[in-house]
C-alpha cells in the first residue's frame, strides 16, 4: 500500500453561473502556490494529488476532470503545514474543503497523476530533420501531418506567478497495480517520467 497516510478532500459547488474550469483554475493556482511555498520553507515534497472523478477519452469529448480533489500526504502534520482551508479561504463560497482524514483502508488501487507537456514543435521538427538528413521546412511540414501531439487531455488554466503568461496545466491519470514511493513537483504530480503513486478509491 501507499505510504501516503493522510488525505483532504476538496469539492467544487456546482453552480449554474460559474463553469467548473474557472473554479478550478483559482483552485489550482493557490495549490500550486501553497505546495511551492511548504516545499522551499519545509522542504515538505511528498504531498501529491488525484481526481477522483477524473475521465479521458482520446477524442476528447467527454474528457474531465470532475468536481472532486484529494491531497495526500505523509501525515497529518504535513496537511496541517500545507494549511489548505486558509490558502483556499477566498473560495469558501465555491468549495467546500473536508477536514484531515486517514486514508486507512479506503484504496481500492492506486494511481499515476502527471502533468503532461506535448513536445515542442519545432525541437520535434529539428530532431526528424536531422533524423532523416531533410530540411528543416520540410521537416515542419511533415510533423504537422504526422506527428502532432496534441492529446486531449483535461486541463486547467493557469497563469505563471513569474511572468505573468497563461498556460494549460494538461493532466494524465492513470490506474496502476502497485504502489510506488517518491516526491511530487510543485503542483503535486509527477513529471514526465515519474511513476509515483497516490491510492485511489
Amino acid at each position: 500500500m501507499s505510504q501516503l497516510t493522510h488525505y483532504q478532500e476538496i469539492t467544487i459547488i456546482p453552480d449554474p453561473d460559474i463553469a467548473p474550469y474557472f473554479i478550478w483554475s483559482k483552485l489550482f493556482t493557490q495549490l500550486h502556490i501553497s505546495l511551492a511555498e511548504v516545499k522551499n520553507k519545509h522542504g515538505i515534497e511528498s504531498i501529491g494529488v488525484s481526481f477522483p472523478d477524473y475521465h479521458y477519452d482520446d477524442k476528447g469529448k467527454s474528457s474531465k476532470l470532475g468536481l472532486k480533489l484529494r491531497v495526500f500526504a505523509l501525515s497529518q502534520k504535513d496537511l496541517e503545514t500545507l494549511s489548505l482551508n486558509s490558502w483556499l479561504s477566498r473560495l469558501t463560497d465555491y468549495v467546500h474543503i473536508k477536514s484531515i482524514s486517514e486514508v486507512g483502508d479506503k484504496a481500492k488501487s492506486h494511481l499515476v497523476v502527471s502533468r503532461y507537456r506535448p513536445k515542442n514543435p519545432l525541437k520535434q521538427a529539428e530532431e526528424f530533420a536531422k533524423h532523416k538528413d531533410i530540411s528543416l521546412e520540410n521537416a515542419l511540414v511533415h510533423c504537422a501531418a504526422h506527428k502532432q501531439d496534441n492529446k486531449p487531455y483535461p486541463h486547467i488554466n493557469l497563469k505563471s506567478e513569474t511572468n505573468q503568461q497563461p498556460y494549460k496545466l494538461a493532466i494524465f491519470q492513470e490506474v496502476t497495480a502497485s504502489a510506488c514511493k517518491g516526491t511530487f513537483n510543485v503542483y503535486g504530480m509527477n513529471n514526465k517520467i515519474g511513476q509515483v503513486t497516490v491510492p485511489h478509491w
